[in-house]
């Protein structure tokens, strides 16, 4: 009976150590299954994130050259700007050209017309006086024997003014004397009716403030010439550097003309800050004819 007991006892024993080592051999299987699937798993992980650095790294080149090519864009763009801002200029200037042949055409017909009404006047004149009595002489208004308009003129600008550009054409639209019909108040050109000399003046003033729409933080600073058909005969500056310290200068010139030639008064470079000409200062240009 114990030796019966004592096997049954070794037989159970066996089976339990039989039983554990089985079972921990099962563990050891899974726990592998299990990490070989960890270690597939983070291998997944691995290539995905090697994938996305790749995808990471081509995306940034093509941001790098998609900014190249918007920086290259931005200076075509800039320089399309400027050339479209330079034709416009040269549109304005040539629009400026044509409209002052345009208008020197209509003045050069209207003074051939006038001449020749004169001539005619003068013809009559002059036939009328070989008909008088000998020793009678016809004499005009003047005292003279015949009469010519005599040609002189006086303009000024009628406003405070800024934004001057460079060679800017001035127009002195306010006239006060015109005899002979000479100059263009449109324009600001004077035409010779006939060829001769002729004397001209012409003033400026700059501001030491700033009117109404001058953005310029300087004060008035300016550089003027007279110009005849495209050459400068003569030039004039003002500057102020102090605030209510403003400037006038004048110019004057005798100059000789063929008829159909022009004279004008244009900025000789880029002007700064206010002009003045309006209660206590005028820009003013004026001349006549001496013989």
């Amino acid at each position: 009976m114990t030796l019966f007991n004592g096997f049954t006892i070794l037989l159970i024993l066996s089976s339990v150590v039989v039983t554990e080592a089985d079972d921990d051999g099962a563990w050891k299987r899974e726990m592998e299954q299990k990490m070989e699937e960890v270690l597939r798993v983070v291998q997944r992980q691995e290539d995905m994130i090697l994938k996305r650095d790749r995808v990471i790294d081509i995306q940034g080149r093509n941001i790098e050259k998609h900014s190249e090519e918007i920086g290259k864009l931005k200076d075509m763009i800039l320089k399309r700007d400027r050339v479209i801002e330079l034709q416009s200029q040269n549109i304005e200037r040539h629009n400026e050209e044509i409209g002052m042949l345009k208008r020197s055409m209509k003045e050069k017909t209207l003074q051939h017309i006038v001449q020749h009404a004169e001539s005619k006047v003068d013809n009559a004149t002059h036939k009328t006086t070989n008909e008088q009595p000998q020793g009678v002489q016809r004499r005009f208004l003047d005292g003279s024997p015949g009469h010519q308009t005599p040609v002189a003129f006086y303009a000024y600008i009628s406003k405070d003014f800024t934004h001057v550009g460079d060679n800017h054409m001035f127009v002195f639209d306010t006239i006060v004397t015109n005899s002979g019909h000479a100059y263009n108040n449109y324009s600001g050109v004077f035409t010779a009716s006939s060829s001769g000399l002729y004397a001209f003046a012409y003033s400026i003033a700059v501001a030491g403030h700033h009117i109404s729409g001058d953005t310029d933080s300087q004060y008035g600073e300016i550089s003027v010439q007279l110009v005849r058909n495209a050459t400068p005969y003569g030039s004039i500056a003002a500057d102020t550097e102090r605030a209510s310290d403003d400037e006038m200068a004048t110019g004057f010139a005798i100059l000789y003309l063929d008829a159909g030639d022009i004279v004008k008064v244009t900025a000789k470079g880029q002007g700064q800050g206010s002009f003045l000409s309006s209660r206590y200062e005028h820009w003013s240009f004026s001349g006549f004819k001496i013989q």
